[in-house]
């Protein structure tokens, strides 16, 4: 196997700066709960495990589209939110865990202003993007469609064991756009399923 691609994916972790795992704030003055700080703090591990596993199981076809998805320079963090203004297609990629890596068909996702919605599947999130330092962070909450959707500030310690109605989960993710129409967000180890998802 050629070892371009897996470098290339590889260079990515590698680049991106950690919230340090005591500081529960976001530069621009958002709380983040710990444990999702702490995911990206360990985004290089999580995001080295998951390609672990994607390039040793995956199908030859799934693992072209991750790569494919993951390449590509992104662009600088205070111009990517006015590039991803609007509504996309979003395909949903699991790697590591459960399966060693699922492509699923594209959804429906929308952007207005920092405001972001996967809108279609059984699995869904809503939240917003924060600039942090040369990055762009989304936090948001993960349901399942039919669930009551608290905002991200409001979500219970423990959201998966909570009572309300459906199943609800904090998401954090990394957002990168390559280009006004091409973008991602990489969520490490996510609270199902999987040790990373790409969207």
């Amino acid at each position: 196997m050629r070892l371009t691609p897996i470098a290339a994916a590889l260079s990515l972790c590698l680049a991106l700066p950690a919230v340090a795992q005591e500081s529960a704030t976001l530069e621009d003055g958002t709380h983040i709960r710990p444990d999702d700080a702490d995911r990206l703090s360990m985004f290089g591990q999580h995001f080295a495990g998951a390609l672990r596993q994607a390039f040793a199981g995956g199908q030859p076809e799934d693992i072209a589209s991750l790569v494919e998805t993951l390449s590509g320079p992104a662009m600088s963090a205070d111009g990517a939110t006015d590039a991803l203004q609007g509504d996309w297609k979003c395909r949903t990629i699991k790697a590591g865990e459960t399966s060693p890596l699922v492509v699923y068909d594209n959804f429906d996702c929308r952007i207005d202003g920092t405001s972001f919605e996967k809108t279609s599947g059984s699995q869904r999130t809503r939240g917003s993007l924060h600039l942090d330092s040369e990055r762009l962070i989304y936090l948001g909450t993960g349901f399942v469609q039919g669930s009551d959707v608290p905002a991200y500030a409001d979500l219970p310690a423990d959201p998966l064991s909570s009572t309300g109605a459906g199943q609800i989960w904090s998401d954090v993710a990394i957002v990168e756009a390559v280009s006004p129409n091409r973008a991602r967000m990489i969520f490490p180890d996510p609270a199902l399923e999987s040790q990373m998802n790409v969207i």
